[in-house]
């Protein structure tokens, strides 16, 4: 394609055009070169935006990737080394009993009348998704070797690495900038020169001290047992006559909860019982992994935002400084940059983009059943299973984009800037002298300040909103769908 495309091009060309490619091309091999130096005290538009300190990237294409976690959960049998190798012996033996757990399941539902698809389809459906899931979080670039193999305590060792470090930044990242600090010991106001990595240590410090709450963790458990025994409930009710519930034994009611009283029966019920419980509470434990993760970076920015603050800097317990020299500021935004990359992710983001998807097309499926037939709604498993999962998913990610919003917010919040631009021109007043060294300052802050907005980018909750045209898509999607609902039942409600 290349060729073709100057082949066709060359026949536009001028005389003039052919000579100056051509001796762009001769004169540059025939330049001299000398050895030179990446200036370490200037700043690059990459430093802003975050990309200066990167994060391990996928090594293959997402497609490609679902398509091997697909193939891997699959023929999972054939692939147990490799899934001892992305977790540990103990885990890939427990997800290869319920591999096979499944595999007597479809094979006892064929025996079983009665039987509800959901029941057997759910937990294969949902060991397919974490399966592709775990395939996108540990195919990156930097995993291609784990830490515990053989071949990579052959390559480097622990020290070599460390130096080596769901000297680069000595040499490329502006850790050797120092800016005097305030710190407080027991209650005293001291300085101290620090760099970045030592601020963003005691920022880290601060973070791991505070209590997590277990809230979320709570409310997975609860939906993971409500939906573990949503079948049983929802078979008692279909047998339970409530003008003789209080007559009834507990005997009884096992009896009608389990409508089949054979040895398969209850083997079935067993098996997927066990199956939904321990992938539903695995599924539910990633979204809590997501959660914590966020909230964690609230606590960065949060702690972030104390920095320029006296008042809230002792409060917090970690250093603080002013925005009043021009160095001061591009310490400020190195740290900006460094504290909002630190912690997972991609791995975080793979996880948040599947519960999104996951919420939309159950969405779009239950919105589905309610326009094919809504007297009968219901009166199926399935679809009770599927308003119980649209409302837990629906929770977290309303968690997660509160969370995400208010941690955008706090990084790119101008009043910190403006704030200082103030104190600047008090300076001014008090010392005249410096007023010209003060006004250098102060237009950097006004730079800095155009540069966060221009860079800086509304929160978004996966990549996938990005696009806007799937984005709108979607929207539109989903909107119809659902007037559609709603214009169907308002039509049935006039004409009954």
């Amino acid at each position: 394609l290349s060729f073709h495309f100057n082949w066709i091009g060359a026949y536009d060309q001028q005389v003039w055009e052919k000579s100056l490619e051509q001796t762009d091309l001769n004169g540059l091999d025939s330049k001299p070169r000398k050895t030179g130096h990446i200036k370490a005290d200037l700043i690059d538009v990459d430093l802003v935006r975050g990309s200066t300190f990167s994060k391990a990237k996928p090594d293959s294409p997402w497609t490609a990737l679902t398509r091997k976690g697909l193939v891997r959960v699959l023929l999972f049998p054939f692939f147990f080394q490799w899934w001892i190798q992305v977790t540990s012996k103990s885990i890939s033996s427990c997800i290869l009993v319920l591999y096979f757990m499944q595999v007597a399941a479809v094979v006892l539902y064929l025996e079983v009348p009665g039987a509800c698809a959901s029941e057997v389809f759910g937990p294969m459906c949902l060991m397919l998704l974490l399966g592709t899931v775990h395939c996108q979080i540990v195919s990156t670039e930097s995993s291609r070797w784990p830490s515990g193999s053989p071949a990579a305590s052959r390559t480097t060792s622990p020290a070599r690495r460390r130096r080596c470090q769901l000297s680069w930044l000595q040499a490329c990242h502006p850790s050797k900038d120092r800016v005097s600090a305030i710190i407080w010991e027991q209650g005293e106001c001291k300085k101290a020169d620090m760099s970045v990595l030592e601020i963003s240590g005691i920022i880290l410090t601060r973070v791991k001290l505070v209590e997590q709450g277990m809230g979320y963790l709570v409310l997975g458990g609860l939906m993971t047992a409500t939906l573990a025994l949503l079948p049983f409930f929802f078979h008692l009710a279909q047998h339970l006559d409530m003008s003789s519930l209080c007559s009834l034994s507990l005997k009884e009611l096992g009896e009608m909860a389990f409508w089949q009283h054979d040895g398969q029966a209850y083997a079935f019920y067993f098996i997927t019982t066990v199956q939904r419980v321990c992938l539903i509470g695995l599924f539910f434990f990633m979204m809590c992994v997501a959660e914590r993760t966020y909230k964690q970076r609230l606590l960065f920015a949060k702690y972030f935002s104390h920095l320029t603050s006296a008042r809230k800097a002792k409060k917090s317990e970690i250093p603080h400084f002013r925005l009043k020299k021009v160095q001061n500021i591009k310490m400020w935004l190195s740290l900006r940059s460094f504290l909002r990359r630190r912690g997972p992710q991609r791995s975080v983001d793979v996880i948040v983009s599947t519960i999104f998807l996951l919420a939309l097309s159950i969405s779009f499926i239950i919105c589905a059943q309610l326009l094919h037939n809504h007297q009968t709604f219901l009166e199926s498993l399935t679809n009770w299973e599927l308003m119980v999962w649209a409302s837990s998913l629906v929770l977290f990610l309303l968690r997660l984009a509160t969370l995400g919003s208010e941690t955008n917010c706090k990084y790119s919040n101008s009043s910190v800037l403006l704030t200082e631009q103030i104190n600047l021109y008090l300076k001014m007043e008090k010392k005249p002298n410096k007023k010209e060294e003060l006004n250098i300052v102060n237009n950097v802050l006004k730079l800095a300040t155009k540069l966060m907005k221009e860079l800086d980018i509304p929160f978004r909750l996966l990549g996938l909103t990005v696009n806007p045209l799937i984005y709108n898509l979607t929207r539109v999607v989903i909107l119809s769908a659902v007037s559609a609902v709603v214009s169907d039942l308002h039509a049935i409600w006039q004409i009954n």
